[in-house]
């Protein structure tokens, strides 16, 4: 598998959590209470999954395209360095938004809300442009060496990274999945 194609699955992770934002935003507008458990581990997912060990396969992805002659200033390279800056934003307003919410015991703030339809809203259009400008044109600067050295840092990387990464990830699995049950439970209750 490519070093691009490995950075291309880790993005339908990422979107997937994105999602899991949106359907937060509409449950909390409908006045359901979403466990904290899930909403500590969507930051804690963003911040160490997308940011830390994602972020940081990337950043080697953008210097490797430099080193290649693609100016750091141009499209989609800009852009995507833009768009990360505004991600980390987001973050930081969401894990905020995410604590007052804990701290009054579920008391529902627009802030919180509206991150969180922010975040789901921003990263499909964030992983359209890193899966169909970023990753196809890395595959076509690249040569078979290239590739290699990428891949070789993705690796570098996952060794000092990936564990956590992984954890945050079955963490945030965890907690959706409790939910699920939760809800199941209730479900069948109300049908009793």
């Amino acid at each position: 598998m490519k070093p691009t194609e490995v950075l291309e699955r880790e993005h339908q992770v990422i979107e997937q959590v994105a999602g899991a934002c949106g359907t937060c935003a509409a449950a909390l507008r409908k006045g359901v209470r979403i466990p904290f458990d899930i909403l500590r581990s969507t930051v804690a997912f963003l911040r160490v999954y997308g940011d830390q060990y994602h972020n940081q396969e990337e950043e080697r992805l953008f210097a490797l395209l430099r080193e290649k002659g693609v100016p750091a200033g141009s499209c989609p390279i800009a852009t995507l360095e833009h768009e990360k800056q505004k991600l980390a934003t987001m973050i930081d307003q969401l894990s905020a938004a995410v604590d007052i919410y804990i701290e009054s015991a579920g008391a529902v703030n627009a802030t919180l809300i509206d991150t969180l339809q922010a975040v789901a809203e921003f990263y499909p259009d964030h992983i359209w442009k890193e899966n169909y400008l970023l990753l196809p044109m890395a595959d076509k600067v690249f040569t078979e060496a290239d590739q290699q050295a990428l891949a070789q840092s993705l690796r570098t990387i996952d060794s000092d990274r990936g564990e956590a990464a992984r954890r945050i990830v079955e963490e945030f699995n965890a907690a959706i999945f409790q939910c699920s049950e939760s809800a199941s439970i209730w479900d069948q209750a109300a049908i009793a």
